[in-house]
């Protein structure tokens, strides 16, 4: 997209915020060969490619190192994606289906997006400034406030399972959490997503992939007013699709 240099190019709005996780009976297989970065398609295994269908989004790996895909197109077993992979991937590893769940108002505040880079300092007895400063660790998070104050909401800021949640929310059966400590933290294999648009119309959505989520809070529980929720996880890669797909 080429600069336009003008006031068309000023964030207008986000749209919708959530995250990505796996679908409860997700359509799957594993790769059937490797594939590198910069690829479009991916072979999954013989007859699995009816696992999956156009518009589907799609895991490609797992834990720290996995990746977001949609699916354009697919013929058999090859599934052609929008976009390229951005890591390699090796023969057999896990690819399913994900589910996009959007998780209601952010808060006035918006969506922070958070970059914090170590850097060294290479000194040479030759010179006075720096010799190089080279890059020792990136650390990439997402994080804003959600209004919608529902039990779902409650756990995902707490980065747990939706499963913790029992009952059946009748008076003799009520909905319960327990916020058990050792599972704060614990949900793996989600994206973090938001979606939003500039003055002129073009379209974003932004993805923080391979989320680890930080519990840390503070609720106050007000008269009259809303409860934030937070939402904050650091993520291992941040991708831009422009215009949303």
């Amino acid at each position: 997209m080429a600069r336009k240099n003008t006031n068309e190019e000023l964030w207008l709005e986000i749209s919708a915020a959530g995250v990505y996780r796996d679908e409860a009976t997700p359509g799957e297989s594993t790769l059937a060969s490797a594939v590198s970065a910069g690829a479009t398609d991916v072979d999954v295994q013989t007859g699995e490619g009816a696992n999956f269908a156009t518009d589907d989004w799609v895991r490609i790996g797992s834990g720290g190192g996995f990746e977001l895909a949609k699916v354009l197109s697919i013929a058999t077993d090859t599934l052609t994606l929008y976009g390229a992979v951005a890591f390699d991937h090796a023969a057999d590893v896990y690819i399913g289906t994900m589910e996009k769940v959007d998780l209601g108002a952010v808060s006035e505040d918006g969506i922070t997006r958070d970059t914090s880079v170590e850097r060294t300092e290479i000194r040479a007895a030759t010179q006075a400034t720096p010799y190089a400063t080279l890059v020792a660790n990136v650390n990439q998070r997402l994080s804003w406030n959600l209004l919608n104050h529902s039990n779902e909401n409650v756990l995902m800021a707490l980065g747990m399972d939706e499963a913790a949640i029992t009952g059946t929310g009748v008076a003799a059966d009520p909905y319960i959490i327990d916020v058990i400590a050792n599972d704060m933290g614990s949900v793996i294999n989600h994206a973090l997503w938001f979606t939003g648009a500039l003055k002129d119309g073009t379209t974003f959505e932004i993805q923080g992939w391979g989320c680890d989520f930080d519990p840390n809070q503070t609720l106050n529980y007000l008269r009259g007013q809303a409860v934030l929720l937070p939402i904050a996880a650091d993520v291992q890669h941040i991708r831009y699709y422009n215009p949303a797909i």
